[in-house]
């Protein structure tokens, strides 16, 4: 988790204070991202995109997102909220669910209240009843539901006999319904800079995971998830380890197609020999921290102004040749309305920007508090609406067909047939522009959004089916899908993905879709488990999972 700000996992919050924290913002995983720049050459990584509604369902669609933004607009999403009754209309369907306090698993009941919000609840014998917000509007949460994608479990072969209940006894077990298309493997916890809610900050080297042991996670990947599967290096920080190229060109001489590196930038920024060092390994993207385009964002979210730090590395990534991810942790009430300003930012950049991932944060309540009304991926995708200028719709956002309709969902925004004929003319590109917190070349934001349209409007859900490749890892569901369907290259070479990451915390797990994660992390032990349930912690902050390689961490490893 490179990512400072990250998740509580590495804190204990005292007595569950009010305290906000990183959606888990490692979780990334976009190491398929890395097809930016490969995007249109590998014909293995072709395929997948995310499920989704067109034509007939456009109707429908249109339908549950009017009523929803309608609902929107009044309302906001925030800490958790004083206890009020909820007026329940409408009972949903049922999963199993997690008390926040003991982490005992329990019926959970998915229902709508009287102003169409969706919710989760259920009842502790020993700590009661809680209820948690899982999305703000019933008609659009049903259209999302629906479009779930036919699952492709894992090789049985490869899967483990659960030890405990989930989300205890991972492995992959052979409980689990979907496959990997991301696996995280974390070189270090340690961390190069000191930001307000996170307490990663290990300053030994024995924090570092050996090079042996690393050949060792990689083999783990290769036989569990396959080849195909990208890859994402993370921590702590990993750039803060010198021998990072030599972890990357591991991983692309054991044939893996795409090795990412989850990063803050600060090193990248300033030293583009180290990053120079990383693209001449073979590594094939980067996973920028990307919180928005001003300085007080990134103040209080990572107690420095980095934004310049930011865009020095873009501006790096572009010279060295590596596209890159930006990352945005989404803060209600601090960065939530800079949404369309980096959307804007990464098309304007589109060159070097092969994706925005959006991730909502979580927090963590109090004891007492037994109604829990978290940022959702529904509040973003209604805040990519709002905020797009019409680039983007709520209807335009579909599920990504490699995990759960609610976890992962986005489009791809390619570029208009005119525009892309205008660029043909000119014969060369702007790859010469340089960076700046805006825009990067003459044209206006407004221009610049014109000139894409997100794939989603132009693809049916049977096409989406018959096209997407199980393969995918997220960031590259609609990229694989636009190539499979003869989408021209140059179209697709300088587009963009959006997707949006909806990681679960106690408050909101919801182990059935827990069930469906494609997103994992190496272990020790050679297991690889869900990404959520490995950052999963009570509401004290106490990890189910401790930090495997801090030195003198809990029941961590002590590298030696």
């Amino acid at each position: 988790m490179p990512d400072i700000m990250e998740d509580l996992n590495y804190t204990k919050v005292s007595e569950c204070e009010q305290i906000v924290c990183e959606a888990h913002v490692t979780q990334e995983a976009h190491a398929a991202q890395a097809a930016h720049a490969t995007q249109t050459t590998n014909a293995a990584q072709t395929a997948h995109a995310t499920q989704a509604t067109h034509a007939a369902q456009a109707a429908h669609a249109t339908q549950a997102t009017n009523a929803a933004q309608t609902a929107h607009a009044t309302q906001t999403t925030q800490a958790p909220q004083e206890e009020q009754a909820i007026q329940l209309s409408e009972k949903l369907h049922q999963t199993r669910a997690l008390c926040p306090q003991c982490l005992r698993v329990l019926p959970g009941h998915i229902a709508a209240d009287k102003q169409n919000k969706v919710w989760m609840s259920r009842t502790c014998p020993e700590h009661g009843e809680v209820a948690t917000m899982i999305w703000p509007d019933v008609n659009h949460y049903k259209w999302m539901m629906s479009l779930a994608f036919p699952k492709v479990a894992p090789d049985k072969s490869v899967t483990r006999v659960p030890t405990s209940h989930c989300p205890t006894g991972c492995g992959i077990c052979n409980r689990h319904l979907r496959k990997p298309t991301l696996v995280e493997i974390e070189v270090t916890q340690r961390c190069n800079l000191h930001c307000p809610v996170c307490f990663m900050s290990a300053e030994s080297d024995s924090s570092d995971v050996p090079l042996a042991k690393l050949a060792d996670f990689y083999e783990t990947v290769a036989s569990t998830a396959g080849i195909n599967t990208g890859v994402q290096l993370t921590g702590g920080e990993p750039t803060v380890r010198s021998d990072l190229a030599e972890v990357v060109r591991m991983g692309r001489e054991r044939g893996f197609w795409g090795v990412e590196v989850n990063t803050n930038g600060l090193v990248i920024a300033k030293d583009i020999n180290y990053l120079k060092g990383l693209v001449d390994a073979g590594l094939t993207g980067i996973y920028l921290q990307f919180d928005g385009l001003t300085a007080d964002a990134y103040q209080q979210i990572r107690g420095a102004d980095l934004l310049p730090v930011k865009l020095q590395a873009v501006k790096n990534c572009r010279a060295a040749g590596v596209q890159v991810v930006l990352a945005m942790t989404i803060v209600s009430g601090i960065n939530d309305q800079q949404i369309g300003d980096v959307i804007e930012y990464a098309l304007a950049n589109s060159d070097v920007v092969a994706g925005v991932a959006l991730q909502p944060a979580f927090t963590s309540g109090r004891f007492n508090t037994k109604r829990i009304v978290p940022l959702t991926m529904g509040d973003v995708i209604f805040m990519l609406d709002a905020q797009t200028k019409g680039l983007i719709r709520a209807e335009d956002i579909w599920p990504l067909g490699c995990s759960h309709p609610l976890c992962d969902t986005g489009t791809f925004l390619v570029q208009t047939e005119a525009d892309n004929m205008v660029k043909s003319d000119n014969s060369k590109s702007d790859n010469s522009k340089s960076d700046n917190s805006k825009s990067d070349n003459s044209k206006s934001d407004a221009q610049t959004c014109a000139s894409f349209i997100p794939a989603t409007r132009d693809l049916t859900r049977e096409e989406y089916l018959s096209l997407y490749n199980p393969d995918s890892p997220q960031g590259s569901v609609f990229l694989d899908v636009l190539t499979r369907k003869g989408i021209p290259p140059e179209r697709i070479a300088r587009g963009v993905s959006v997707i949006i990451m909806n990681y679960m915390d106690a408050y909101t797990m919801d182990l059935e879709r827990m069930e469906e994660c494609s997103m994992f992390v190496t272990m020790p032990d050679g297991a690889v488990i869900p990404f959520c349930s490995y950052q999963l912690t009570n509401c004290k902050g106490e990890r189910v999972f401790p930090p495997w390689n801090i030195l003198g961490g809990e029941k961590g490893v002590a590298w030696q």
